[in-house]
């Protein structure tokens, strides 16, 4: 009975056991389903959150293609809602700073009192120029006809009479006339420059003794007339005008025309070639690229002058860069493009294979001043190893709080709105010299930047907020401090939208020419836009100037090239040697080839001039 009695337990055991397994084999199976679930799920969450990416990517690449503009009224709006609820802004008000209130007469000065701060004696800055004092009134746009410059046309008259005076002009007698203008257009063309370098040969005296009588001699002495020795006779020749480029079909004003369409005009060579065969001369891109070697080779030497001289003269250099696509097997290379705007007078543009602090450090190794740029952390480098310092744009900030709106728009209005009052005061100030400027920006913008602070400080941990919000909350927090660095010198700028702006020639041009073909390409950018963007910057038509320079750097010392950049272009032009300004005449504008000058050798005196003594 004992023995039945274990059996049985044992059978129950055995059948809890085999239940359990049952059981443990449901919940193996339905865990199985969950962690497919959970995969699936996760695989649906990573598909979204790609999904996000391309469609964030794709905003925010359209983006800077429109207008980052918010109306007025809406920010006036916010900045007020701002004065009336966060305690820093009575500190604003106190500024009576020009543009910072909100009413017209923010240009008044402070008392001495809200200036001197902590040191009383500290004098109070200048006043702030009245508002619109040197602007022009708003002219409504689309009203009216504007009135053309015509002063620097050529001018081409016709005269026209009536058929009956034409018939019969006995019959007329001529009391006045009425002149009026037109604008016309003349199809640019290429012309063909012929240079005919005479040759010519001395009148020879005419000889006294009779040719008879002097074969008879040259007999008598046992010479042969046939072998006796001719005097020799000198051939003069016209030289080659120093202005034209030696074993060159094209002259300097056909190469400055291929430089300027395509580097500034984004006109690609091919484009150059159908507009020329339009014109009734085909110009084919091979010989294009052939004349653009030429020009490289005689400028290349004045941008490395203009790039070392802003290195080690310049106080700030803003920069910022741009990728350059460069062809390849079955692709392109992501090259880059660096621009530098230095606050001495030069913009240079550099290029580098890769987006780094390697290659940044680079180039900007013999600099020590401060660096006006996004905050790419490509730039660490610089500020931690070469001792730059670091100047951030406002810009981008303002472009993160812009990029807001669609989920925050009252929030981010009230950002953009204080910043907006930067930047009104920024205009303003300058128009004040230093460095009186220094202390009158600073006087008025510290106020402002504490009620930013104050701002950020009441919503950077709310958590009913978008993620743009507290991504834009996060970039100012982290430059803060390069951000107030303009407060430091009054020849600091807030932004650095000047360096964007010269990209976007290049931006423009991808659009066009697609790709670089190779690294050539990328040297014959940056050396021509350098110049061409540098004679913009000071008001130099980049066409006469390259013409020019191309007909003179040749013949200039390869160690004084700094004085043929746009920046002394003006002084050293003034000051050439009769034998230099002879190079800057095209061949057509010489009236008599017979007083062509010789061309000057390096070794010629040169005038000093303000560029030789930087």
């Amino acid at each position: 009975m004992a023995g039945a009695g274990v059996c049985r337990d044992c059978e129950q055991s055995q059948a809890a056991l085999r239940q359990a397994h049952a059981r443990i084999a449901e919940l193996e199976a339905e865990l199985g389903a969950v962690r497919a679930l959970l995969e699936e799920s996760t695989r649906t969450a990573e598909l979204l959150a790609d999904d996000i990416k391309r469609y964030r990517y794709s905003y925010n690449v359209g983006q800077p293609h429109s207008p980052e503009r918010v109306p007025k009224d809406q920010l006036q709006l916010a900045f007020e809602r701002l004065l009336e609820t966060l305690p820093a802004a009575n500190d604003v008000t106190d500024a009576s700073g020009s543009g910072v209130s909100g009413g017209d007469d923010g240009g008044a000065a402070p008392e001495p009192s809200s200036v001197s701060g902590d040191n009383p004696s500290v004098a109070p800055p200048p006043p702030a120029p009245p508002r619109n004092s040197k602007r022009k009134p708003p002219q409504r746009p689309g009203h009216g006809r504007r009135n053309l410059d015509l002063s620097n046309l050529s001018v081409e008259r016709a005269r026209i009479d009536p058929p009956e005076v034409i018939a019969n002009p006995d019959r007329f007698v001529k009391i006045g006339e009425e002149t009026s203008s037109r604008v016309g257009f003349r199809p640019a063309s290429y012309v063909r420059l012929e240079l005919t370098l005479t040759k010519w040969k001395p009148i020879e005296a005419k000889d006294t003794v009779p040719e008879a009588n002097a074969e008879q001699q040259l007999t008598a002495e046992g010479a042969d007339p046939t072998t006796a020795a001719q005097p020799a006779t000198t051939i003069l020749q016209a030289p080659l005008p120093p202005s034209v480029l030696p074993r060159v079909m094209a002259d300097a004003s056909a190469i400055a025309n291929v430089i300027v369409s395509k580097y500034d005009d984004v006109l690609p060579l091919h484009r150059q070639e159908r507009i020329s065969a339009r014109h009734g001369f085909s110009l084919p891109r091979s010989t294009q690229c052939g004349w653009l070697t030429v020009a490289f080779s005689l400028l290349y030497r004045i941008v490395l002058a203009m790039f070392a001289e802003a290195q080690a003269q310049a106080f700030c250099i803003a920069t910022d860069a741009t990728g350059a696509p460069v062809q390849k097997a079955g692709g392109c290379r992501r090259w880059h493009v660096f621009t530098f705007i230095a606050d001495n007078g030069h913009i240079v543009f550099r290029w580098v294979n890769e987006h780094s602090g390697t290659a940044i450090k680079s180039l900007l190794s013999g600099f020590r001043g401060y660096l006006l740029s996004d905050a790419a952390s490509i730039y660490d480098v610089l500020y931690r190893e070469l001792g730059i310092v670091p100047a951030f744009c406002w810009a981008h900030v303002r472009r993160g709080f812009w990029r807001a709106l669609p989920t925050d728009k009252d929030l981010a209005t009230e950002a953009i709105a204080i910043i907006g009052k930067l930047f009104e005061l920024e205009r303003e100030s300058w128009l004040i010299p230093m460095p009186d400027r220094t202390q009158w920006r600073a006087t008025r913008a510290r106020p402002l930047l504490e009620l930013f602070d104050a701002w950020i400080a009441l919503h950077r941990d709310r958590q009913d907020v978008g993620e743009p919000l507290l991504k834009a909350i996060g970039y100012y927090l982290n430059q803060r401090d390069g951000l107030w660095r303009f407060l430091d010198d009054g020849r600091l700028r807030i932004h650095n939208n000047a360096a964007e702006g010269q990209l976007r020639n290049l931006a423009m041009g991808r659009d066009v020419w697609r790709y670089f073909v190779n690294r050539t390409g990328l040297n014959w950018y940056t050396t021509f836009r350098s110049l061409i963007a540098s004679c913009h910057l000071h008001g130099i038509n980049p066409q006469t100037y390259l013409e020019e320079i191309l007909r003179l750097a040749p013949h200039w010392p390869a160690t004084r090239m700094l004085q043929l950049s746009p920046k002394y272009w003006p002084q050293t032009r003034a000051a050439l040697s009769a034998a230099h300004l002879d190079c800057l005449r095209s061949p057509w504008d010489r009236s008599d080839a017979s007083n062509t000058a010789a061309a000057p050798t390096r070794n010629d005196p040169v005038q000093s001039s303000p560029a030789q003594a930087a």
